[in-house]
Order: C-alpha cells, then structure tokens, then sequence
C-alpha cells in the first residue's frame, strides 16, 4: 500500500494499519477486531449495501467476501483527515478465484476514528457498475453480491 507523503496523525495511521489488514491474501480476524470498536458499523457500498453492525458482525462479513478472492491489494493515493473523520482514496486490485481474473476499482473509504484509534464507522463508495462490467454480470446480479449477509 502507498503512503502519502504528508505526516498523518494517529487516526490516519490507525485507518491505514486498519486499511493493510484487509488487503491481503489472508485476514487476520482477530487483528481486524482489535482495530474495530465493539459497536463498529461497516457500509460496504452505500447506499447499496445495508450497514453491518458490530465487530464481530464486520468479521463474518469480510470472512463471506473473501471467499471469493484469491488475494486483494490497494494502492492508497491520498489520505486526508478532520477531527475524528478520516478520508481516503485508492485503487482496489481484487483477483477472484474463479477464473483468476483482476478486478480494479476506484475507492473513496470514509472512516469516523474513536479516541482509542479504532474503527467506529467504515464506509465506501465505488462504482458498482463498473465492477458487473468487469466481472461479466449485470447491475442486478452485482447488487445481489454485494448484499450483506449477516443479521442487521
């Protein structure tokens, strides 16, 4: 992951390390967890997806969406923040299991920080479109992907 050449301050690195963990060939559960408050929320796609709740819930839904990659990285462009809200924009690489095929994507992630430096609310936005293009499948058929599995 690229880091910007601006000094960030602890929430930035805080939503970096968070940022590191999931892209990966492998989560670290427990990792991700720790970085997470108890009552975390998690908006995959807003408005799309429905919001998870609570870190134990964001874990079993990141666990659900990586059953379909074979690994995952981001290149982080910038990184920006105000009091507790972190901004940031990168560009996801995700290679699926089936077929070994590369989607990349464009991400704007907004990230509220707590005191302790940990997760409290994680939302992103990308164009959904362009990744049921990129797979081969349409709009309704990505919607269906993309919508949360666990109990909200």
């Amino acid at each position: 992951m690229a880091n910007s050449t601006q000094t960030s301050n602890s929430k930035e690195t805080a939503v970096k390390e968070f940022l590191a963990l999931f892209h990966t060939a492998r989560l670290d559960l427990d990792k991700i967890r720790a970085a997470l408050a108890p009552d975390a929320r998690w908006q995959a796609v807003v408005p799309l997806a429905n919001v998870v709740y609570g870190a134990e819930g964001i874990c079993r839904e990141a666990e659900r969406q990586y059953r379909i990659y074979k690994d995952c990285d981001c290149e982080l462009l910038n990184i920006a923040s105000s009091g507790d809200t972190v901004f940031t924009e990168r560009v996801d690489r995700v290679r699926l299991l089936d077929g070994d095929k590369e989607i990349i994507t464009n991400v704007a992630g907004i990230f509220t920080v707590d005191d302790n430096d940990r997760i409290v609310f994680w939302r992103e936005y990308w164009d959904m479109l362009d990744i049921a293009d990129q797979i081969g499948v349409s709009g309704e058929t990505m919607r269906q992907m993309m919508d949360t599995q666990v109990e909200v």
